[in-house]
């Protein structure tokens, strides 16, 4: 095909694209007539999103979001129905998905209940109630040990003492290493569809302009393509740490060696208790301290069996040293730390989102990787009672630890 027909079929692959703008273009300036034919619909109330809500001496702070295509206002405030002086920290007229924070004098009592009324220009006024009233916590040196320190408690301190199983694992039989390897997998599965459940409770809860189930795909997305990526990058060095080829297309029997489902399988948890320490901070953000201090009681005893999973993989290998133990360790633990700082300072709901969201695109590939590795090495294959048995039991044991942490 010479060059100018080839220039031709490229120009050509274009026309379909031009033709769907043109069409969409026309429809969106007139399409007003055409929608008239089948009905109209009322216009959408004037609601604004209240994101956030800071108590501080003297003053409350309410940061809002427009979540609808047409401007709002914010006209009028009221607390429990009397009309007060406020002021905008952003601007009075928000855009789309545009915020803003209204700044509200007012002697508030700890504890009490306090409902809040934001009026638009049309009128349509938005009530936003709150339980409790309870002092925001600024960001500090005290506060900031102290989150640090509850997340050390509920991602690394677990983590660590499961890992303590690894000498007793290494003296059990190849079928009990096989059946603690699929607890591994159904341990991940669960954590898997307990993300996406938060994943979805909290975009239920964003503005609907943010696209809340779109970014709950892309999370997914984003964590499952980059672990498989990574797991594509040990498989090829631990190839090529034993003289194969470090280069070149993955086979499809490559199977990650043990030390390196470990790593995996500490991102995969790590993800997941990002989430944790998230909700731990966003609850002591909110005053909701009775249900943070249960919450590190449950994940505590939640986790510890993720320190098991992790030290399966390496059961049957060379021994590793003390080094490689921390660093799993802190790779599955740490980012609890994370959480609760981004949860107690921030208390983001978008970031909640996608932190979740992560969490479970990252359990289902490594429990992709686990089955690979079961298939391979375990005596009888997956379909053997001691996989079968331990998936089950590790589904079983994440429930009954779920139950207590609430």
């Amino acid at each position: 095909m010479s060059g100018q027909r080839r220039t031709l079929w490229r120009l050509w692959a274009l026309v379909p694209l031009i033709t769907l703008v043109a069409a969409v273009s026309i429809f969106v300036s007139a399409g007003g007539s055409l929608v008239d034919l089948v009905g109209t619909n009322p216009p959408p109330a004037d609601t604004f999103a209240v994101r956030r809500v800071e108590f501080a001496d003297g003053e409350i702070r309410l940061r809002v979001t427009n979540p609808q295509r047409e401007r709002l206002t914010v006209a009028l405030v009221t607390v429990d129905d009397a009309i007060v002086p406020f002021r905008l920290d952003g601007p009075t007229t928000l855009r789309r998905l545009g915020s803003s924070t209204i700044v509200i004098p007012y002697h508030w009592v700890a504890d009490d209940p306090i409902a809040f009324g934001i009026t638009s220009s049309t009128g349509i006024e938005t009530v936003h109630a709150v339980a409790a009233a309870v002092k925001t916590s600024r960001p500090s040196g005290r506060s900031f040990l102290g989150y640090g320190l509850i997340g050390f408690l509920v991602g690394i301190v677990p983590v660590a003492l499961g890992l303590a199983w690894l000498p007793s694992l290494r003296h059990a039989n190849a079928r009990w290493l096989a059946a603690f390897m699929a607890l591994t997998g159904g341990l991940l599965t669960f954590l898997a569809f307990d993300a996406l459940d938060g994943a979805l409770k909290l975009q239920a809860a964003v503005p609907a302009g943010f696209g809340g189930v779109g970014l709950v795909v892309l999370g997914v997305a984003l964590s499952y393509l980059g672990l498989t990526w990574l797991s594509h990058r040990l498989s090829r060095r631990g190839q090529a740490g034993d003289g194969g080829p470090e280069d070149g297309p993955a086979q499809a029997g490559d199977v990650l060696s043990g030390p390196a489902l470990a790593l995996m399988i500490a991102i995969g948890i790590g993800m997941h208790n990002l989430g944790e320490g998230l909700a731990i901070g966003s609850s002591f953000a909110l005053g909701e301290l009775t249900l943070g201090t249960f919450l590190i009681v449950g994940f505590m005893v939640h986790n510890i069996t993720e320190g098991l999973g992790i030290a399966t993989p390496i059961a049957e290998g060379r021994r590793v040293g003390p080094g490689r133990l921390v660093t799993l360790a802190l790779v599955a633990g740490a980012p609890a730390i994370a959480g609760a700082w981004i949860g107690g300072f921030l208390a983001n709901d978008i970031l909640g989102v996608l932190f979740f969201s992560l969490a479970v695109g990252a359990a289902l590939q490594v429990v992709v990787e686990v089955g690979r590795y079961l298939r391979r090495r375990a005596p009888g294959g997956l379909g053997s009672g001691w996989v079968v048995g331990g998936f089950l039991a590790g589904i079983v044991v994440m429930w009954t630890t779920g139950l207590i942490a609430g």
